[in-house]
């Protein structure tokens, strides 16, 4: 790639680090033509660096692969690699390379059809025109004009400039903090199969949003489950209206947990539109109060005003226009019910028999398998059971083509002179954190304990830049209110070492040496949550 880039002259260098609507052509030119490569090339700010970002498909079907070269005269060094079809992080990572701040870029109107047609025969680089050229070895090579924006313009001029892009392409939690990190004002509008939905921001905070059936931060959590359709940014344009308070990471991490809830339904048979019954016609309200008290106090009376409108007839989305209940609110509250064997799939209706009779599953012979994994004393997995699963987890990490994170982190308290000795934590303290960790992290991540005295949880389908979000969540969880009464935030000393496959190593022996290491670092450096990345680019 790069001596085919030192090779073609006639290669334009773009005037500045690339749009996302350049990032968006090049992955849509890369997924076209699968057998080439697709690259542009800019200069840095000092003019002594040239920076060669290239895109290449790959051939089974996963993820494109980015990667990003620095030359300063010699021979080219890649600063990284990067799978992935998320063109917003590829510009935020591109950006963060460079040393620029990510921020509103410019787009136009230009048709990606009209591109296509212009070859190097009819288009002359101009320094007013930004280019991406194919990398290909053949006579015949075709260059793509891109966007054109001339070194005098300002920023004014991007006022009136759109993002836009396919949701198949990006997911929404990815496209809301990328917006969130370039503080971008205006309006995201979307538009699929649930309908159409739209966000507003001031400096990349959210605050106000509707969708069909909700509005304000309900609207959000609705979003975070759309898979499907197109979006559309303007910038600039501003309301009145104040229907979201929470911040962003919030409302994602909070609207992820609720979409997990949903899936773990729908993978036991529920659906929307179907019919619920209760599993037990004859239950004692005695028995009810007692099963419902297990779960989230503040929801028992509304998972009440659910059980008692299931009738083993009406479809359940009736009900929910019946009660009047937001997402937030009913779908942890139907959870609860299922999982308490309260409610379950069937029933009739008058245009579809129940055919099916759901399969008692012995629930205390579960539990009983999982008990012997678990320490007593603390209710999380035990090391050998945390490799254990380590081990499975990866390995279908590797089948399925999907990320895992590794979180391995200690839990201590200072004492002594100056605070220098760090003794674990107290039994009292200790439940309460775990309490804490369990509240906040998702039903398939896993919390054990590692080694003889610190813990791990193990994440899959979790990122890098994901698992970094979740440490800092469990951060301000364990210190927003005191532990005990001798543990409080200023005693108490939180680590965090985090290692993600494949973005840190493919190896299963060095991803845990490298949680380790980031996990050492945040002792030593006293930052609570490291990335072993961020080592590695320090040197």
């Amino acid at each position: 790639m790069l001596q085919n880039q030192q090779n073609q002259k006639s290669t334009a260098i773009l005037p500045g680090c690339p749009s996302i609507q350049i990032v968006h052509h090049m992955l849509a030119e890369a997924l076209d033509n699968q057998d080439r490569s697709v690259e542009c090339a800019w200069k840095s700010e000092d003019q002594t660096k040239v920076f060669t970002l290239s895109i290449k498909s790959d051939p089974i079907g996963r993820d494109p692969t980015w990667q990003l070269y620095q030359s300063t005269g010699g021979t080219p060094a890649c600063l990284w690699q990067y799978a992935s079809c998320d063109t917003l992080i590829v510009l935020n990572r591109v950006m963060t390379s460079c040393g620029q701040t990510v921020s509103p870029v410019q787009f136009t109107t230009v048709g990606r059809g009209s591109m296509q047609n212009q070859t190097n025969a009819s288009v002359q680089a101009t320094n007013e025109d930004f280019y991406y050229e194919p990398s290909s070895g053949q006579a015949q090579r075709k260059t793509i004009p891109l966007p054109a924006m001339s070194n005098s313009q300002t920023a004014l001029s991007k006022r009136n400039t759109v993002l836009n892009g396919e949701l198949s392409f990006i997911q929404i939690s990815a496209l809301l903090q990328s917006i969130f990190l370039a503080k971008m004002t205006g309006r995201l509008q979307l538009d699929s199969s649930e309908g159409a939905a739209e966000i507003f921001f001031e400096d990349g905070k959210p605050t106000h949003a509707t969708t069909p059936t909700s509005k304000g931060e309900e609207s959000i959590f609705e979003l975070i489950a759309w898979q499907d359709g197109k979006f559309f940014f303007q910038p600039q344009v501003l309301t009145k209206k104040r229907t979201i308070n929470d911040s962003l990471d919030s409302l994602i991490i909070r609207g992820v947990q609720l979409l997990d809830k949903l899936t773990l339904l729908k993978n036991a048979g529920f659906r929307v539109d179907g019919v619920l019954r209760k599993a037990n016609e004859n239950l004692s309200d005695v028995d009810l109060t007692t099963m419902l008290s297990i779960g989230d106090p503040a929801l028992t009376e509304v998972q009440r005003r659910l059980y008692f409108a299931i009738d083993g007839v009406t479809p359940y989305n009736e009900i929910l226009k019946s009660v009047a209940l937001e997402r937030s609110r009913w779908i942890p509250a139907l959870s609860h019910l299922f999982r308490c064997k309260l409610v379950t799939v069937g029933g009739e209706t008058g245009t579809r028999k129940r055919v099916l009779e759901p399969k008692t599953i012995d629930s205390a012979a579960v539990q009983a398998v999982m008990m012997t994994l678990r320490r007593a004393d603390t209710g999380m997995f035990n090391y050998p059971a945390f490799l254990y699963f380590l081990e499975q987890e990866y390995f279908r990490g590797h089948r399925a083509g999907t990320p895992l994170s590794i979180i391995v982190f200690e839990l201590r308290v200072k004492t002594g002179v100056k605070e220098q000795i760090r003794e674990p934590l107290p039994a009292n303290a200790l439940n309460e954190a775990v309490l804490r960790i369990m509240q906040e992290k998702r039903h398939n991540d896993m919390l054990a304990h590692y080694e003889s005295f610190d813990y791990a949880l193990l994440c899959p389908d979790t990122k890098g830049e994901g698992a970094i979000v979740f440490a800092n969540r469990l951060v301000k969880a364990l210190t927003k209110e005191p532990l005990s009464t001798t543990v409080n935030a200023k005693n108490l000393s939180l680590s965090f070492g985090i290692a993600c496959v494949p973005e840190d190593f493919l190896e299963l022996g060095l991803i845990l040496s490298a949680a380790e290491t980031a996990r050492t670092k945040s002792v030593e450096s006293e930052v609570p949550v490291i990335i072993y990345r961020q080592i590695e680019a320090q040197g």
